[in-house]
């Protein structure tokens, strides 16, 4: 099963005003060479960093659930799947090494109730928390996270 990662408008317009920003300053800057090298370098490193983290896609079969970004996927086992459910993640959760909306929200957060998590979703309202057997959390998130869920669970060994 395969699903698509949707935006909320709040990581829209986030990803939309940095990437205008910082292209608009890179062009204001052309004839300070310092200035604009710097401001490019920022650029490409998260235009980069977009494509190979920025949320696109979760898919689950019965080997793997994969985590899709554009030039690059990140599987998890079936096998090493303890427990999912449906989760919500909290407004307050903290960005340890994370993007809190660039391009959706993922990295390294850290929340009460859960502790440490792989976050990987564009809407919070979507996700699911996947809980492996070594303790690793992952709060996923993709368009109609129920029937990924239970599509999960059917898969579960």
């Amino acid at each position: 099963m395969k699903s698509r990662i949707s935006y909320s408008r709040f990581a829209i317009c986030i990803t939309a005003i940095l990437s205008g920003a910082l292209f608009v300053a890179c062009i204001a800057s052309v004839k300070e060479a310092p200035v604009f090298f710097s401001l490019l370098a920022i650029y490409l490193v998260l235009f980069v960093s977009m494509l190979f983290f920025g949320a696109a896609y979760i898919k689950a079969d019965g080997d793997y659930i994969v985590l899709g970004s554009l030039l690059r996927s990140k599987k998890i086992p079936m096998s090493e799947v303890e427990s999912v459910e449906l989760f919500k993640p909290s407004a307050g959760a903290i960005r340890i090494c994370a993007s809190g909306g660039f391009m959706g929200f993922w990295g390294i957060f850290r929340e009460t109730g859960i502790g440490k998590y792989y976050g990987f979703f564009g809407k919070p309202a979507d996700c699911f928390l996947v809980c492996l057997k070594n303790g690793s959390k992952y709060v996923l998130g993709c368009n109609h996270p129920e029937k990924m869920v239970d599509y999960i669970k059917s898969q579960m060994k």
